[in-house]
């Protein structure tokens, strides 16, 4: 069903006879609940800890050691639960270094 692996459609299953509209399929899917039971090794990570020092950076999030180039995000060494704060936390700090690209750019004219 919709391209998922047998597993998958077992567990929508569960829920009752599969839903035909694909939208339908979706909002099961979403409803879906989801228990973490570990980890996986660090081979499975999608982020890990390490990035630039922030006693490198100033306060646009710019390399005190190599002006002109701004960091965000995952490239900053800091570290945070994947999912909601983590996307947060990676869009701020893209728009604090966009904001310091702008006003950097605007200083050298």
């Amino acid at each position: 069903a919709v391209g998922l692996d047998p597993a998958a459609v077992a567990l929508l299953y569960e829920a009752g006879p599969l839903p035909a509209s694909p939208r339908a399929i979706a909002e099961r899917i979403k409803a879906m609940p989801l228990t973490l039971t570990g980890v996986q090794g660090l081979e499975r990570a999608i982020s890990s800890a390490g990035g630039v020092a922030l006693d490198g950076l100033d306060e646009r999030l710019m390399l005190v050691a190599r002006p002109g180039v701004f960091v965000a995000g995952e490239m900053l060494d800091w570290e945070a639960p994947t999912g909601g704060y983590l996307l947060q936390a990676s869009f701020a700090s893209g728009v604090v270094a966009a904001s310091g690209v702008i006003d950097w750019l605007d200083s050298r004219d």
